[in-house]
């Protein structure tokens, strides 16, 4: 890649943040994708066993009466992209990182 100038640039990474709040519908969808995801990828993933358990602890905490538990899903959150990061799993959850994070704020 090269910038206006003409330098060569490498090592560059993209990234967005979540705009606006995102609904627990939206979360709830991409919760079910990434569990597809999992169970597609099981047999090439180190951590299946931790992901599937973070996945029903979201899951649970959206579940829990009308506020979902924060401290849990902020948790996920930080810690998910370093799970599924170099993994076949990698986008869909870090989609569900940001879509939680998108929640929570």
């Amino acid at each position: 890649m090269q910038n206006v100038v003409g330098q060569n640039i490498s090592n560059i990474h993209q990234s967005a943040s979540v705009q606006g709040a995102v609904d627990i519908e939206a979360v709830r969808g991409l919760l079910a994708a990434f569990r597809a995801d999992v169970d597609r990828n099981a047999a090439d993933l180190q951590n299946a066993t931790v992901l599937r358990a973070m996945a029903d602890t979201v899951d649970t905490s959206l579940a829990t009466s009308d506020a979902p538990q924060v401290g849990t899903l902020r948790g996920i959150a930080q810690a998910l992209p370093a799970l599924v990061v170099g993994t076949a799993v990698q986008q869909g959850g870090e989609a569900l990182a940001n879509a939680i994070g998108g929640l929570l704020s």
